[in-house]
């Protein structure tokens, strides 16, 4: 299946979403909390502006964007402890500057001092889904980073 290009903050809407469901689910205590929080975030995502695009105005859209969701959250489940701070690091790194750190800096900040080890985690977290990155870049840069979420 080809993924669409869902935006981020819609992807950590349905993550939220599904991770309050699956507390919901567990706990038959806090309800009103969690039905309160679900409620919330069913809005965030009905509202969200991507659905007025002519992407997002595809009967299947919604479907694609759980399957999406559901396929990073068990590629997510997959990942080493190093790749789960590379993948923060980055996240953190994007949220605070707007673009994706190079492999020198990911390096600096998980404590690794090889770039060979940063380019050799990132192939397998692109390997896993949990990452895109663009052939195009240079080997020495990680610009070419797209989260999937």
């Amino acid at each position: 299946m080809v993924h669409r290009m869902f935006p981020l903050d819609l992807v950590q809407a349905q993550r939220d979403w599904n991770r309050t469901y699956a507390a919901l689910e567990r706990r038959p205590f806090r309800t009103v909390a969690l039905r309160r929080q679900l409620q919330r975030l069913s809005v965030r995502l009905a509202s969200h502006p991507y659905w007025g695009t002519a992407a997002g105005r595809s009967p299947a859209a919604r479907v694609e964007l759980r399957q999406h969701v559901r396929e990073l959250q068990e590629a997510e489940g997959r990942l080493t402890d190093q790749q789960e701070r590379i993948l923060a690091c980055i996240r953190e790194w994007v949220a605070a500057r707007g673009e994706t750190p190079s492999m020198r800096e990911i390096g600096r900040r998980v404590g690794l001092s090889s770039t060979a080890s940063v380019a050799y985690q990132l192939d397998r977290m692109e390997q896993l889904g949990v990452i895109d990155r663009d052939p195009g870049q240079g080997r020495g840069t990680g610009r070419g980073i797209a989260l999937r979420w």
